[in-house]
């Protein structure tokens, strides 16, 4: 059982490192990239369980400036380990939010809780997602131009190395 374990955790890493290393090797953008990051951090949150791959491949797909990494190593990164305390936070944030009484649109009560259950889940969830993309984009972006400052000053010092 550890054995399995160890193997995904291993694959999981790996991706995860080729996905890293795509995205610093790109010759896109910065602001494309986080953009692209940003976009698949926001379809991964949202509440689509098992879709959100799917729906971040034809996004992909339909535009072709996105950063194919980048979308791909949020997907990575927001993993139903990661993603199932966000949604637990979305449900609180939107029971803390709901004002409004109890929804009767089916004569069933149980089919009417859940209804009032799902509406105060999404409006907490929009209010997580949006934040939390437009954050990734900015963290993106201050990563992003911190290692292509490395990668210079390393390409510097092999340079100047070389010189003499």
């Amino acid at each position: 059982m550890i054995q399995f374990f160890n193997f995904h955790r291993d694959k999981y890493w790996f991706r995860l490192k080729r996905y890293v290393m795509g995205i610093l090797k790109s010759h896109k953008s910065d602001k494309t990239i986080a953009w692209s990051y940003s976009l698949g951090t926001f379809v991964a949150i949202l509440p689509t369980p098992g879709f959100s791959t799917f729906i971040g491949l034809a996004l992909i797909a339909v535009f072709k400036q996105l950063n194919k990494m980048a979308v791909l190593l949020a997907m990575i990164i927001w993993n139903i380990f990661t993603v199932v305390p966000v949604y637990w936070f979305s449900f609180k944030i939107g029971q803390m939010l709901s004002i409004t009484s109890t929804t009767t649109l089916f004569s069933n009560g149980l089919a009417n809780e859940i209804l009032q259950y799902l509406k105060e889940f999404m409006v907490g969830n929009l209010l997580i997602t949006i934040p939390v993309s437009i954050i990734s984009y900015f963290v993106a972006m201050v990563l992003l131009r911190k290692s292509r400052l490395m990668r210079e000053k390393r390409a510097m010092g092999k340079f100047k190395s070389g010189i003499r």
